[in-house]
């Protein structure tokens, strides 16, 4: 089975980290320009601020591309059990932190994913493709995005 794009000669893979890259810098970029107290505003009663969900999302792609590749627990790889409390911010959380966590986890998805094709299946907690988990990481890191925008609006006016 071929995962190449005619037209272009890119191949799925090559497109869905592109596509997953352009995310993590647009989530970053959502803090530019902010103070930390901006940043961990809540805008809305009851939802997490700007600093909570970018830390979200280094856990979304902790879990799926550290947890579900490598079988390590999520606490072994510096995440919460509970997706509930990966909204949540630490005290001690600023914009620096976040962003050098995320960064962190960035580097640790790109080695866990290096050399695997996408039709390649990871064990995990439970068998799946690469392709899975890249089509799971690209649709949360998208929806999160369009939250971050959404919030930032209301933070900056």
């Amino acid at each position: 089975m071929s995962h190449r794009h005619t037209e272009s000669g890119v191949t799925t893979r090559d497109d869905f980290e592109a596509r997953i890259e352009q995310y993590r810098q647009l989530i970053l970029a959502s803090l530019d320009g902010l103070s930390d107290e901006q940043a961990r505003a809540v805008a809305i009663d009851g939802r997490p601020s700007l600093l909570g969900i970018v830390r979200h999302t280094a856990y979304v792609e902790g879990v799926w591309f550290g947890e579900a590749i490598t079988g390590r627990p999520r606490s072994e790889l510096g995440l919460p059990i509970a997706t509930a409390n990966s909204w949540k911010m630490r005290r001690t959380d600023s914009i620096t932190s976040v962003t050098e966590h995320c960064r962190q986890i960035h580097e640790h998805s790109r080695t866990n994913l290096a050399g695997r094709n996408v039709e390649d299946v990871v064990l995990g907690r439970s068998p799946r493709t690469v392709l899975s988990l890249y089509t799971h990481v690209l649709s949360e890191l998208a929806w999160n995005t369009g939250q971050l925008d959404i919030l930032r609006s209301l933070i900056v006016r």
